[in-house]
């Protein structure tokens, strides 16, 4: 069965700072009209990043979406026509002071496919040089360091609840067990 949508027309209902609001009218596969809006956001990159002694650099930062201090990987958006490896490093030094000479894709997630194209490049970063952080203006951040398994308790207990963060801790403990990190 063919799933696919094709859409037939198509609005922005809000264009702001971070993101737009689309509205479109769609054929459905059984040849029905409907309507699906979603948030148009361009792409970010999200690292993780390991220290000499093993550590891994995360950050507590308060999400106003959710009313709660959130702890995650350094991540953000990418300027534009910015490669992600760029903005993965870009943010790494802004928000942590971090420099890493070797930086590896791991692959992508789509933080929720119901409503949103945004999609998060993720990379791993060693061999690290601490340096200055550069926080933009109205951006705060407790810079924290983890353990692997401090990180997986962590993530069990719900106290790491963000989607990337938890995707790029996967990728990066499957890709060091078949050894391609």
């Amino acid at each position: 069965m063919d799933l696919k949508e094709k859409k037939l027309s198509g609005e922005i209902v809000f264009n702001g700072h971070l993101l737009e609001v689309h509205k479109d009218k769609v054929l459905c596969p059984n040849n029905h009209e409907s309507y699906r809006e979603y948030i148009n956001k361009g792409p970010a990159a999200c690292v993780i990043a390991k220290t000499k002694d093993d550590k891994f650099i995360l950050e507590r930062q308060f999400r106003y979406p959710y009313d709660d201090v959130m702890i995650e990987f350094p991540a953000g958006k990418t300027d534009k026509n910015e490669d992600t490896k760029i903005t993965a490093l870009r943010e790494l030094k802004e928000e942590t002071g971090y420099e890493a000479k070797k930086c590896v894709y791991l692959g992508e997630t789509y933080p929720s496919v119901a409503y949103t194209n945004e999609k998060i490049y993720l990379y791993y970063c060693e061999d690290l040089t601490l340096k200055e952080t550069h926080l933009d203006e109205n951006e705060f951040v407790d810079v924290i360091y983890k353990s692997e398994d401090e990180i997986k308790k962590m993530i069990l207990n719900g106290e790491i609840r963000d989607a990337k963060t938890v995707h790029a801790f996967l990728l990066y403990l499957l890709k060091k067990e078949e050894g391609n990190l």
